[in-house]
């Protein structure tokens, strides 16, 4: 595949932040949707970084929300702020898979 411009990276990152799904994206930026799935599957490529740095940038106001309910008492809310707490500090020990 070749590589794609900056200006396509951020297209990438805009539509995965909107929850586009990885075939979306592929046909929209008219890109083989094979050949953006194998760049999906290596950490380390631009489009990788892209697409999941969308991703993570949508759920910035996400959490924001839930924080603020955890922090008013809402239950469900105190509970998810907890389940991320664990992932994260299972992240940070080394006892992910």
């Amino acid at each position: 595949m070749e590589e794609l411009t900056k200006e396509q990276l951020q297209t990438i990152k805009s539509l995965a932040a909107l929850r586009y799904t990885i075939t979306q994206i592929a046909l929209m930026l008219e890109i083989q949707v094979s050949s953006f799935r194998k760049e999906m599957m290596n950490i380390d490529s631009e489009i990788y970084k892209a697409y999941t740095s969308g991703k993570l940038e949508s759920q910035i106001n996400y959490r924001n929300t839930v924080k603020k309910l955890a922090e008013s008492g809402e239950p469900w809310a105190i509970h998810l702020i907890e389940k991320w707490d664990i992932d994260q500090n299972e992240e940070e020990l080394g006892c992910h898979s």
